[in-house]
């Protein structure tokens, strides 16, 4: 199961249904059998409150994530994603596609936290990380999206 809360005022930009099937296949990607996660499209207000609360960083921030699954392998609900939708957007102008593309990015990353990736324990993990998932984008449409 996949779950997926827009704050009020912020529903007109997202396809829930598209980004349920593309996180859908990121999960099957990731993990084996039947998984399910959560994920919270917010503000930057919101979401700054929360990265004060869980990291001491009093600024808003792009995604945040909960992993239940490191500390339970076997766990059907891995985790909790949150993002910030202005943040996503302010990200994709600068990187010059739509929020879409940005917002699928993001979600790629954030998945790939709560399969235990940690892209700031060393440069090692971080290229891993990355490459896990690019290997999702691709498997979703976008593998034109980082320049190599």
């Amino acid at each position: 199961m996949i779950e997926i809360v827009i704050r009020e005022g912020l529903e007109e930009a997202i396809d829930s249904s598209d980004i349920e099937t593309i996180l859908q296949d990121f999960l099957t990607h990731l993990f084996e059998g039947e998984r399910s996660l959560s994920v919270y499209l917010t503000d930057d207000e919101e979401i700054r409150q929360f990265n004060l609360k869980q990291r001491g960083m009093d600024r808003p921030t792009d995604i945040l994530s909960w992993s239940y699954y490191e500390e339970d392998p076997e766990v059907e609900w891995v985790g909790d994603l949150m993002l910030s939708l202005p943040r996503v957007q302010l990200q994709a102008e600068e990187n010059g596609w739509d929020l879409r593309t940005e917002l699928v990015r993001m979600l790629a990353h954030g998945c790939a936290h709560l399969a235990g990736w940690d892209h700031e324990r060393s440069v090692e993990e971080a290229e891993a990380m990355l490459k896990c998932e690019k290997l999702m984008l691709e498997k979703a449409g976008f593998d034109k999206i980082y320049n190599e």
